[in-house]
This record gives C-alpha cells, sequence and structure tokens, in this order.
C-alpha cells in the first residue's frame, strides 16, 4: 500500500530497521523487536483481492487472519488446507513466511506463497 512504502521510504533514508508483526503467534519469534526497530503491524492490511473460483487460486494481504480466509472460502465450497490450532488470531504473511504445516501437511504440504 501507499502507506506502508511511504514509511519504508522514511525508515530507509533514516536507516532505521523495520520488523513487521502480524498475530505473533510464531515460535520462531522473527517479529519480535531486539533493539530500536520500527514496528509495521500486517493487521490492516486484511483484504482478500482476488479470488479465482476455477482454478482455486486466492490473492490476499499480509494479515489476513486464516480463520477468516477459511470462512471465506467455505462460502464458495472450496477450502483452505491449512490449519492452525491459532487459526483465529495467525495471519496469512506469517504462515508464508514460516512455511507453516498445520495440521493437514502430510496430506495437503506445507504453506506456499
Amino acid at each position: 500500500t501507499q502507506q506502508v512504502s511511504r514509511i519504508l521510504s522514511y525508515c530507509n533514508e533514516r536507516r532505521l530497521a523495520v520488523v513487521p508483526q502480524g498475530g505473533n503467534t510464531g515460535l520462531v519469534q522473527g517479529s519480535v523487536p531486539v533493539f530500536d526497530e520500527v514496528i509495521l503491524l500486517m493487521s490492516g492490511m486484511d483484504r482478500v483481492l482476488s479470488f479465482d473460483e476455477s482454478s482455486g487460486a486466492l490473492v490476499c494481504e499480509a494479515g489476513c487472519i486464516l480463520e477468516n480466509m477459511m470462512h471465506f472460502l467455505e462460502e464458495r465450497g472450496h477450502i483452505m488446507p491449512l490449519d492452525l490450532g491459532a487459526k483465529g488470531s495467525c495471519q496469512i504473511g506469517g504462515n508464508v513466511a514460516t512455511h507453516a504445516g498445520g495440521l493437514h501437511v502430510i496430506r495437503w504440504g506445507p504453506m506456499r506463497g
């Protein structure tokens, strides 16, 4: 988005570190600031941008909550193969970044972007 672009440009010009932060459900601690980073919250980026009924391909923003996406797809007769215990608060950006596997990883494989 334009707002994110402006924030990142500002931080880049001043050589400020940025850490994206989502649902904070991950165990890898990748979204935890370690010094004085600017935290960029993904929760406002939660829209589904497009969905192709014939291929099942969904494009969304990084802050989409997994459970909300599951409901979106179920309403259209599709499924989200990723299912996590933290589905009510984890965000897709973090799922992709960590290659999340979840409860159905053996059947469907891990999350891929």
